[in-house]
């Protein structure tokens, strides 16, 4: 099953919504960062949130002022949702995750504190919960898929990251927990997936690229969560392009035999997974990412060859 992370760089959002579906075997609800500046990640989860309103800046929110007009914020995902059909299987969306969005908040002012936490956890799982909602009314029978992208737990390795670990571990685990569709956990960089999958997620999605030693020191942690029920979708593209698809294959056995001497499944990684490019396509150009996409099903089909008897 191959689906998408989020953002794309198309301006015209049909064409977005045709591009999702002329690529993926799950559609994704796709995000236009480069039409609309309340589409991208931080803003259209974040802004009205706990006191931080949209301002046109690199973060795009700043504490102290009022929620911009949020009508263009999810123009990406409605456009795709309209032109499902009602049998659709599954779809696949995502949020930005509690951790991102409360280092956005301190950085732009917040004072931080319990309050913080608390309210985030509060005001983003019912944003959420509402999205989850509209997806439902219009699919009733598809199965959602839901991620929560948490770009900065790869800051979590620095001696400077301004939380805690428990801190870490409690906002997610609260959301995790608390929404009405058990979520999974982006995140393309390296970072402390134990921590990840202690959490119980229902999916984990990284980039098989960057990895890195904490990965493998966290094999045993992740394979147990495998066990258990959390799904693992495999970013088997990097957006850098570049590498011929033989090297992503290999690089994508290497990472499944890892887990496997974890105490994984092998047919369950295989048989369970999804695929994807490593990260959000939004920084390339269509073209670009039209190529990024066909090289995931180039990785998958030569998987399967791999695996048919």
């Amino acid at each position: 099953m191959i689906t998408g992370i989020g953002s794309l760089p198309h301006l015209d959002p049909v064409e977005a919504a045709f591009f999702v579906l002329d690529t993926t075997t799950i559609p994704y609800l796709p995000q236009h960062p480069n039409r609309h500046t309340s589409e991208r990640m931080l803003p259209q989860w974040g802004d009205g949130l706990c006191g931080c309103g949209f301002v046109d800046s690199e973060l795009g929110l700043q504490y102290g002022v009022p929620a911009g007009d949020r009508s263009a914020a999810l123009v990406g995902y409605d456009t795709l949702l309209k032109m499902l059909p009602p049998d659709t299987e599954a779809v696949k969306t995502q949020a930005t995750g509690p951790v991102t969005l409360a280092m956005a908040m301190l950085a732009v002012g917040h004072p931080g504190g319990e309050d913080l936490f608390d309210c985030l956890i509060s005001q983003l799982r019912q944003r959420v919960n509402d999205h989850l909602a509209s997806i439902s009314e219009r699919l009733p029978n598809t199965e959602i898929i839901l991620m929560l992208d948490e770009p900065a737990l790869s800051g979590l390795l620095a001696r400077s990251f301004p939380m805690e670990v428990d801190t870490v571990r409690s906002l997610l685990e609260s959301m995790v927990g608390g929404l009405e569709v058990r979520p999974g956990i982006h995140c393309c960089g390296p970072t402390d997936w134990n921590l990840v999958a202690s959490v119980n997620p229902s999916w984990i999605s990284w980039d098989i690229d960057a990895l890195g030693p904490r990965f493998d020191a966290a094999h045993e942690a992740i394979a147990a969560a495998t066990g258990t029920g959390t799904r693992i979708m495999w970013g088997v593209a990097p957006v850098s392009m570049g590498s011929p698809p033989r090297d992503l294959v290999s690089r994508l056995q290497r990472a499944m035999g890892t887990l496997v001497m974890g105490g994984a499944d092998m047919a369950s990684l295989v048989s369970s997974a999804l695929y994807s490019p490593a990260c959000g396509l939004a920084g390339l150009t269509e073209g670009q990412a039209e190529i990024v996409a066909r090289t995931v099903h180039t990785v998958v089909g030569e998987m399967a060859e791999l695996w048919t008897p």
